[in-house]
């Protein structure tokens, strides 16, 4: 059997039926399929994702975690299994338009001087999902904490951005295709983030040359899946990792800024749910979200408590 070329790595956590349809899209890539291969690693899922992988899909290479290990982790121990020269990582809640594995390829072959590139992705009714960004900011979390977000936005560019090939600081984790040496010149994913890990991912590729948005390649992203299976986790690693990030990548007083914003973004996030409470199930399962997220939020201040859930 020839070696692989392009390594796909998918990390699932409890979403069976959207991973199946993503391997179906998968399977049906044209352009040279012997080229693949698709690598899932499950974070201990407990749904009958394995039986219902190895049946329909027996040569995909299947790793079950007896835990989870993050989005992170997981992608990282399929870094290290892929044998391809390009690594693609890519959602289990997603579903490829066309070829998008190869026009991918591509494109990094005509443009090495490109470390990265992303396709756009679509929403499940076919509109644009936006997934590229400007630097990541504490301005962006203190818009956000006093509800300002929509109307002064720091990090989104323009929608008309979107249609064009264009090169953004950040994009999305949620498909990122680049060469496997990229890794090894500037690491793997950071296991310590979740939620930011694609945009720490993305600065420092921008170390080693351009990040770019190839709207050539499509991929529908049935956004937001996993995260609803536990808002306590969610919300917690979202709003913590942000923390984690800026104290990566700025100075202390911007960690010190971001911190301060971040309290009072839980502090009011609670406020506001808790009175909605009465008014249906969701808003009762985010109130304590955010009194969970505030004793974690506690103890990274206090204790240095860098866990990830």
């Amino acid at each position: 059997m020839l070696k692989p070329r392009i390594s796909i790595i998918i990390v699932s956590y409890k979403v069976r039926d959207l991973l199946l349809n993503c391997l179906r899209s998968l399977v049906k890539t044209s352009g040279g399929k012997e080229d693949l291969e698709i690598i899932v690693i499950d974070n201990n899922s407990g749904d009958g994702t394995r039986e219902a992988i190895l049946n329909e899909f027996p040569n995909v290479q299947f790793v079950e975690n007896n835990y989870n290990a993050g989005f992170s982790g997981a992608n990282n121990q399929g870094i290290k299994l892929a044998k391809g020269d390009y690594i693609f990582l890519l959602n289990p809640d997603t579903e490829l338009v066309g070829d998008a594995v190869h026009e991918l390829k591509q494109y990094l072959d005509l443009h090495p001087e490109c470390v990265l590139v992303a396709p756009q992705l679509l929403n499940t009714d076919g509109s644009l999902q936006i997934s590229a960004w400007k630097d990541h900011n504490v301005s962006s979390l203190i818009m956000e904490t006093l509800f300002l977000h929509k109307y002064f936005n720091t990090i989104q560019y323009p929608d008309s951005f979107f249609n064009k090939t264009f090169e953004p600081k950040t994009l999305s984790g949620a498909a990122l295709f680049f060469r496997k040496s990229l890794t090894e010149a500037i690491g793997l994913l950071d296991e310590q983030l979740f939620w930011m890990e694609d945009i720490d991912f993305c600065v420092r590729a921008r170390l080693k040359g351009l990040l770019v948005y190839f709207p050539g390649a499509k991929v529908i992203h049935h956004s937001g899946q996993s995260q609803k299976k536990n808002y306590n986790v969610a919300i917690s690693n979202q709003l913590l990792s942000k923390l984690k990030y800026f104290r990566k990548h700025e100075k202390i007083t911007i960690r010190v800024l971001a911190n301060l914003s971040c309290f009072v973004f839980i502090c009011t996030r609670i406020l506001a749910f808790s009175m909605l409470t009465p008014f249906g199930k969701l808003y009762r399962l985010k109130a304590k979200a955010y009194f969970y997220t505030l004793g974690r939020f506690l103890k990274y201040i206090f204790m240095n408590d860098l866990g990830v859930l």
